[in-house]
C-alpha cells in the first residue's frame, strides 16, 4: 500500500510540474515595504549609439533612479523591428549601435545594484530581417491571406528561433538572470483575433482535431470547433514559455521570467492568445506586469485589483503604470496615486512606462515619497 501511495505521489508531482519545469522558489505572500518593486521600461534610444555618451547617460540616469527608489530596469534588447542590442550571431544588430549596448548597460546597472530584465519583443519581426526575414512562411496570416509583421507562435521553427535569441543572450552574459517577454501574444493589428491561417498552422490543428479552421461553416464562438481553434492558438503562446522555461534550466543557474501583458486576462486569452491568468496559476512566469495605462482612477483600481487577485506565491504581480504612452499622459500626482492604489491592492510593485517620459518631476516625486516612508 505504501508503495502505491508513493507512486501516486510521484505521478501527481509530474502532472503539476513536468520534469522540464522545476517548481520556482516561492515568493512572500505579500511584498513588505522594503520589497515593493519599482521598475522602469527603457529603450536603447534613451542612451544613444555613441558608447562614451551612452555610458555617461546611463550613469546619470541610474544614479537618479537609485535616489528615487527604483530598483529594477527593463531594457529593450530586441525591438519590434527584429533588431537586437546585444552580442549576437543569430540576430541582426541595430546598425546604428556599433558597440555592445547590453553589455555596457548590464555593467553600469549592476554597479548600482539594479536588477536587470533584458526585454524581448518576442514575436514581432516588422523589418523582415535575419532568419525571420528569410522565412516569410513564418509570418502570421489572416483569413484572406494578408500577413502581419509578426512570426506565428504556432510554427515550431519560429518559436525555436525566438527562443534561440534569448538563450544566446543568457549564454553570452552569464550575469543575466531574468528574461522579460513583451509582445508575447498574437498581433492585435489590424484586427482581433488575427491568428495564423497559413497552411502549416491549419495542418497542425487538423492533425490534432480533424478540422481545418478555414473550412468551418460558422467561424464564431457558438461553434465548439471554432472555440477550440481559439484555445489551440492560445496554447501555442503558452507552449513557447514552457519551452523557454525548460531550456533555461539547462544553463546551470537560476533564470527567472517576467512578462508584460494586456490589462484584461480573460479578453487577452481569447483575442490575442495571451493566457496570463494560467501563467500565474501554474508559476510558469515569475513576474507579470499588466500594462494598466490610464489616468482614470477607478478604472486603474478595478483592473489593479483583478490583476493582483491572480498573483500566487510563485508569481509576483507588478502593475504597469503609464507615464507617457499612446493611451495616457500622467502627472506626478497621478502616478503617486496609482502607486498607492497598487500598494493597498497588495501588488508586489510597479513598473513605469517609460524611461523617456519619467523625467525630473516624476523622479523628484518618487524621491520625496521614498523619504517620507523611511
Amino acid at each position: 500500500m505504501t508503495r502505491i501511495l508513493r507512486l501516486a505521489g510521484a505521478i501527481l508531482a509530474l502532472l503539476v510540474f513536468p520534469p522540464w519545469i522545476s517548481p520556482p522558489s516561492a515568493f512572500p505572500a505579500a511584498a513588505p515595504e522594503n520589497d515593493f518593486i519599482r521598475g522602469v521600461w527603457l529603450h536603447p534610444g534613451q542612451f544613444g549609439p555613441d558608447e562614451t555618451a551612452a555610458a555617461t547617460a546611463m550613469g546619470a540616469v541610474f544614479e537618479a533612479y537609485v535616489r528615487a527608489g527604483i530598483d529594477s530596469v527593463f531594457i529593450m534588447v530586441k525591438s519590434p523591428s527584429g533588431h537586437v542590442y546585444f552580442r549576437s550571431s543569430a540576430g541582426v544588430p541595430d546598425p546604428a549601435y556599433a558597440y555592445d549596448f547590453f553589455g555596457l548597460f548590464l555593467r553600469e546597472a549592476r554597479r548600482r545594484n539594479l536588477t536587470v530584465h533584458p526585454w524581448f519583443c518576442v514575436f514581432p519581426e516588422s523589418a523582415g530581417i535575419g532568419e525571420a526575414g528569410r522565412r516569410p512562411e513564418w509570418l502570421v496570416q489572416g483569413l484572406n491571406g494578408e500577413t502581419a509583421g509578426s512570426v506565428n507562435p504556432a510554427i515550431p521553427e519560429a518559436r525555436a528561433y525566438e527562443r534561440g535569441l534569448m538563450l544566446e543572450l543568457l549564454r553570452n552574459y552569464p550575469e543575466a538572470d531574468w528574461i522579460h517577454l513583451d509582445y508575447i501574444r498574437y498581433p492585435c493589428e489590424p484586427t482581433e483575433p488575427f491568428y495564423g491561417f497559413d497552411k502549416r498552422s491549419r495542418d497542425l490543428f487538423k492533425a490534432e482535431t480533424g478540422a481545418d479552421p478555414l473550412e468551418l461553416k460558422a467561424k464564431d464562438t457558438g461553434n465548439m470547433m471554432w472555440a477550440e481553434w481559439l484555445r489551440w492558438n492560445s496554447r501555442r503562446v503558452t507552449l513557447f514559455i514552457q519551452e523557454l522555461r525548460r531550456e533555461t534550466q539547462t544553463l546551470g543557474r537560476t533564470v527567472r521570467i517576467s512578462a508584460a501583458v494586456f490589462p484584461d486576462a480573460a479578453a487577452s486569452k481569447v483575442l490575442i492568445g495571451q493566457d496570463w491568468a494560467e501563467w500565474a496559476r501554474s508559476g510558469l512566469v515569475d513576474m507579470l506586469c499588466p500594462m494598466l495605462y490610464t489616468n482614470e482612477v477607478e478604472l486603474f483600481e478595478t483592473y489593479a485589483r483583478e490583476a493582483v487577485a491572480l498573483r500566487t506565491d510563485r508569481c509576483r504581480v507588478c502593475l504597469g503604470i503609464g507615464i507617457g504612452t499612446s493611451h495616457n499622459r500622467n502627472t506626478p500626482e497621478g502616478m503617486a496615486g496609482q502607486i498607492e492604489i497598487g500598494r493597498k491592492a497588495g501588488a508586489d510593485g510597479v513598473v513605469f512606462f517609460s524611461g523617456n517620459s519619467l523625467g525630473e518631476p516624476f523622479l523628484k516625486r518618487l524621491e520625496a515619497d521614498r523619504a517620507g516612508r523611511e
